[in-house]
């Protein structure tokens, strides 16, 4: 989905085009047309979104995620930070796409001066009418981008992914970089509808009394609850 230069060149533009045809729409029909050729559900949502000021990408952070169409992504001056928002009211349907997709915006660097060192990476995130999950993550990779080890605060039964409308909430992951580790990556997503802010990245070496939290690799030393008698 994006949204288009000029919609209402593109509209009038249409409409003459039609009527060379003998065809003859009117101009507000012209503009819905253009909306859901963008993938909007009308006009009057894609204007919404015309109004809005264009984020700009802050200095070193990428954009990534399964549907990063569908977000905008940059700088927020009005709470000086990073946000995620969905492009609200999607027309239906849309071929090819997800309501489970995301958008990121992260960072990646070698990870050279931390090899064999415990890792924390904290920020604070705050929410707006969420739909899915908006969440912090960190990502170890090896060679030829193999996944070492990796957390997005899924499953978490207490500090996870905010969901709703939440204020500022403080959230970390912890890591062991291994020896054979290249690259770390990082950043915050947001799944589903809504906003996400995030501020205050820090990266920290703590010691061992600090609990790791990736599940790349299990915790576990044996298998449990075989007969489903334990409920959480």
């Amino acid at each position: 989905m994006h949204i288009p230069h000029d919609p209402k060149a593109m509209a009038k533009r249409l409409r003459q085009a039609l009527a060379e045809r003998r065809v003859d729409i009117s101009h507000s029909d012209s503009l819905e047309c253009v909306a859901r050729q963008f993938g909007w559900r009308d006009w009057n949502t894609l204007a919404a979104q015309l109004d809005q000021p264009v984020l700009r990408l802050p200095e070193d952070w990428n954009v990534g995620g399964t549907r990063s169409d569908d977000y905008e992504m940059g700088f927020d001056p009005a709470e000086n930070c990073a946000v995620i928002r969905f492009r609200v009211a999607l027309a239906e349907p849309i071929s090819g796409h997800a309501s489970s997709g995301f958008g990121t915006l992260m960072q990646n660097f070698r990870a050279e001066g931390f090899l064999n060192k415990r890792l924390e990476l904290s920020a604070q995130l705050k929410a707006n009418e969420v739909t899915g999950a908006g969440s912090l993550w960190m990502r170890i990779d090896g060679d030829k981008g193999r996944t070492l080890a990796f957390d997005n605060l899924d499953g978490r039964k207490s500090e996870g992914p905010l969901v709703g409308t939440v204020g500022w909430q403080d959230r970390s992951i912890v890591m062991d970089v291994p020896p054979d580790a290249q690259s770390i990556h990082f950043g915050f997503f947001l799944r589903g509808g809504g906003s996400v802010w995030a501020r205050r990245f820090r990266f920290t070496d703590v010691d061992a009394s600090v609990q790791v939290t990736d599940h790349v690799i299990p915790r576990r030393s044996a298998p449990t609850n075989l007969d489903f008698a334990a409920v959480a």
